[in-house]
């Protein structure tokens, strides 16, 4: 919690990689409710896998009974209605239904967005990676137990989220890191890319916390 407010405090944007089962969404909630001490008004926005939806609200319901949450899924007539009607801090929607109702997101300005199973936005010419990352927030935070998976543009894609810019551009990445053997010019070349993302990233083990 103390990493996730120091991150936001100075400006940056941060991924919480934990293992599964180490609670990233209490400790995200935790931030928040920090958050929101200084500022009542703050609005944040959480969205997440469809299966996950209701997890949240529960989290929110357990953990978070001091701020005014609600979740935006079901029928398309009411939850626009209630998008536009909401005035409270904490707006739950999946990845989906985010991208049915972007014209909405789009014109609020939240104080923190938060993205569950960051790993949805890998691929970043989906439209559903280009509609998660044109919402305007202040601080930006993915939680994912896999930051990679497959290929290391996986993350480029995830950083092109939180701090837009940061790793240069796609194109510029991929030529960078393009390395088809294993060698010491790539060990130096990967030393240098986990030295400028480290102060990014949170993970931590289940056997590392007691």
């Amino acid at each position: 919690v103390k990493w996730l407010y120091t991150i936001c405090k100075c400006g940056f944007g941060g991924i919480l990689a934990d293992e599964m089962g180490l609670g990233k969404s209490l400790q995200t909630i935790v931030f928040l409710r920090k958050l929101l001490a200084d500022d009542a008004s703050f609005r944040f926005l959480i969205v997440c896998p469809t299966s996950l939806v209701y997890n949240w609200e529960n989290e929110f319901r357990k953990f978070g009974t001091d701020m005014t949450f609600q979740t935006f899924a079901g029928n398309r007539i009411e939850r626009r209605n209630l998008l536009n009607k909401f005035e409270g801090n904490v707006y739950i929607t999946s990845y989906g239904l985010l991208r049915e109702d972007l014209e909405i997101y789009q014109k609020m300005n939240f104080r923190v967005c938060v993205i569950d199973e960051a790993q949805n936005i890998k691929n970043p010419k989906t439209g559903l990676a280009q509609a998660v990352k044109s919402i305007t927030a202040e601080t930006k935070l993915a939680l994912t137990g896999t930051p990679i998976e497959n290929a290391i543009t996986e993350l480029w894609s995830i950083f092109d989220f939180i701090m837009p810019g940061y790793l240069t551009s796609l194109t510029k990445f991929q030529s960078k890191y393009k390395i088809k053997d294993f060698n010491e010019d790539s060990e130096v070349l990967l030393k240098g890319l986990s030295h400028q993302i480290n102060p990014f990233i949170l993970r931590r083990r289940k056997k590392d916390v007691r």
